[in-house]
C-alpha cells in the first residue's frame, strides 16, 4: 500500500486530533451508560442521539487513525527550481491570461483553492514542473497553464 505524504504539522495536527476524538468518544460511552436503561430504549432520545454521536466520533476516530498509520512523514521542499510538496507556485492561464498563486500541501492542510493538494489532479500536473513549463490541464476547464515563478 502507498504511503500518504504528509508534513510534520499535519502528522502533529492529526494525533492531536486523535487524543481530542478518544475524550470526546470515551465521555459520550460514560453518558451512554447513564442515559436511563430504565425504559424503551428505542423510545429513547437521549440514548439514540448519544449513540449516533459515538458512532460518528468512532468514525472519524478511524478515519484519522488509518491516515496517521498509512502516513510518511516528508519535509516541505526548499528547491526553488522544481516544484514539491511546499512550493509556493505562480502560473498564467494562457488563454485567459489571469494569474494564480498556490502552496502545493499534503491532503490534510489542502484548502482550495489557495492551497491544493499534491494528490490533486491540478496538484499532481505542477509536481516536478519548473518555470517556464507550459501544462496542459484536462480537468473540467481545459486549458494550459504557465509557470511563472516558484517559492
Amino acid at each position: 500500500m502507498n504511503k500518504n505524504k504528509i508534513t510534520p504539522e499535519s502528522y502533529s495536527l492529526l494525533q492531536k486530533e486523535l487524543v481530542d476524538l478518544e475524550k470526546t468518544i470515551k465521555k459520550t460511552a460514560e453518558e451512554l451508560g447513564l442515559s436511563g436503561f430504565d425504559s424503551d430504549l428505542t423510545e429513547n432520545g437521549d440514548f439514540t442521539s448519544l449513540w449516533e454521536k459515538l458512532k460518528e466520533k468512532k468514525s472519524k476516530y478511524q478515519e484519522k487513525f488509518f491516515l496517521l498509520e498509512n502516513a510518511e512523514i516528508c519535509q516541505k521542499t526548499n528547491n526553488k527550481s522544481l516544484i514539491g510538496l511546499g512550493s509556493i507556485v505562480t502560473y498564467k492561464i494562457l488563454n485567459t491570461g489571469e494569474e494564480k498563486t498556490v502552496e502545493i500541501t499534503d491532503a490534510i492542510e489542502a484548502d482550495p483553492p489557495q492551497k491544493i493538494s499534491m494528490y490533486s489532479p491540478h496538484g499532481e500536473s505542477l509536481l516536478g514542473k519548473k518555470v517556464g513549463d507550459i501544462i496542459n490541464n484536462q480537468g473540467k476547464d481545459k486549458h494550459q497553464i504557465k509557470i511563472l515563478a516558484i517559492k
